[in-house]
């Protein structure tokens, strides 16, 4: 389906006007920038990882983020409580698997909780490497990097948009799984919430370098981008490309 950038600003637009509710189980360097960015989008973040509460909070969220950063035992188990009850709720889960090409503790675990009800896998390049035989059907990939890849049903997709600073900010990548888990929980097409979550994130990322000194005022400009951004600005500046159509062939 050739999704055309009305789509994608909807899916922003319901968020907004909706709110939606997502538990993280995040890395503890990221918590604070994540729920920032997300309380930004309207999306209503809580990160308890009380084992006593995570199914108590997991069933009263519309979307669940499962990060990796900061791995241990207790978030390991946590993590399975959690999926557990997401699976019986059908709430779309976000995976982002850092760091899973430095370690195979990490990645034996991603492999084996992709077997479950994983939505969304967000992923570098290396991270995907190292997971690609163990992705279902079920779940739809999106390669973050210098430009965005998305593999749909039908299309393979690039999003271009971002700017270099948000590589220098630590959790920038993490809130972006927080925000996607959001976006899917209005939009039951996944790939049209992955694309309109990339490309507003990327989009605000261009805006809020362009009035920022460096890293350190990138950050807070960024939450002000993405809590202010209008249609006008996304549809001037989203880069949105259709690679390769359903047959395989490259698209115009």
């Amino acid at each position: 389906m050739a999704y055309k950038t009305e789509d994608l600003w909807q899916v922003f637009e319901t968020v907004r006007e909706r709110g939606v509710r997502v538990h993280c189980l995040t890395n503890s360097v990221a918590q604070n920038f994540t729920a920032n960015v997300m309380l930004a989008c309207n999306i209503v973040p809580s990160m308890t990882s009380s084992h006593d509460e995570i199914p108590i909070f997991t069933a009263g969220v519309d979307g669940l983020l499962i990060n990796l950063g900061t791995l241990d035992g207790k978030r390991r188990h946590g993590i399975r409580l959690a999926l557990d009850v997401a699976v019986e709720r059908s709430i779309p889960v976000v995976l982002d698997p850092v760091k899973v090409d430095r370690s195979s503790i990490r990645l034996e675990f991603a492999q084996d909780i992709l077997k479950q009800n994983i939505s969304i896998l967000k992923a570098n390049s290396a991270e995907l490497d190292s997971l690609k035989l163990c992705v279902g059907a079920q779940t739809l990939v999106a390669r973050t990097g210098v430009e965005d890849f998305v593999l749909g049903k039908d299309e393979a997709w690039l999003v271009r948009n971002g700017h270099p600073f948000m590589d220098k900010v630590t959790a920038v990548g993490c809130a972006l799984g927080g925000v996607l888990a959001g976006f899917a929980a209005v939009e039951p097409d996944k790939e049209l919430a992955v694309l309109a979550g990339l490309a507003i994130y990327g989009v605000c990322g261009e805006l809020a370098a362009a009035n920022a000194n460096g890293p350190g005022s990138f950050a807070p400009a960024f939450i002000d981008s993405i809590y202010g951004l209008n249609a006008d600005q996304f549809g001037q500046h989203v880069k949105l490309d259709i690679i390769k159509n359903k047959s395989g062939e490259l698209a115009g």
